[in-house]
């Protein structure tokens, strides 16, 4: 395995506790109620798609670039200071010998601040998001631009997903995937069954 993909929240980062609850928090942050399933419907969208949704859903009187800027504030303080690595990935990094980029819907400054902080932004050759490539990660264009910055063809390249529909649609054009389940879904009998 020489050239891999790796996603960012939920597979480098422990982040996706904050993620899950985020369109929710910003919406009540401007005196709403968020809709009960809201953090579920938004959870497939880049961060361009949720502040559309946002904006036409709730009625927000601001442009989606504000909308944008404003959630990202909400949790830059999380990434600058306070995110973690995902338990093990900085051992395994620092011995997996491959060419590596990172695949993302987050924003490339927030990913730069984390994993600079968190001392593996080295191990990365680019950072390929959906704003940058104006395609969202259940799009297959997604995982080919960033098959293009490698210079390899899908079947040459893994990719390290911990979402279902990222993990369909990166297979769907060839890419070999490996999972990343969260350590909080292990249960016992897993844990003490690895690497038997």
């Amino acid at each position: 395995m020489n050239y891999s993909i790796f996603d960012v929240d939920g597979t480098i980062l422990d982040s996706m506790e904050v993620w899950n609850t985020l369109a929710s928090q910003y919406v009540q942050s401007l005196g709403m109620v968020p809709e009960k399933n809201l953090d579920e419907i938004v959870s497939d969208m880049s961060l361009e798609q949720s502040a559309t949704y946002l904006k036409n859903h709730y009625k927000i009187n601001k442009q989606e670039e504000r909308i944008i800027s404003e959630v990202l504030n909400f949790i830059s303080y999380f990434y600058e200071y306070e995110v973690n690595l995902m338990p093990g990935f900085k051992e395994f990094i620092s011995h997996y010998d491959s060419i590596n980029v990172i695949g993302t819907s987050c924003d490339e400054e927030l990913v730069k601040i984390a994993l600079n902080r968190l001392a593996v932004l080295n191990y990365f050759e680019d950072i390929i998001t959906c704003s940058k490539v104006n395609k969202s990660k259940n799009d297959p264009d997604f995982y080919l631009a960033c098959a293009q910055v490698l210079k390899q063809r899908p079947e040459d390249i893994v990719v390290f997903e911990d979402a279902d529909y990222c993990i369909d649609v990166a297979r769907k054009v060839g890419f070999k995937v490996i999972k990343i389940k969260d350590w909080r879904d292990l249960n016992e009998k897993c844990i003490n069954d690895c690497g038997k």
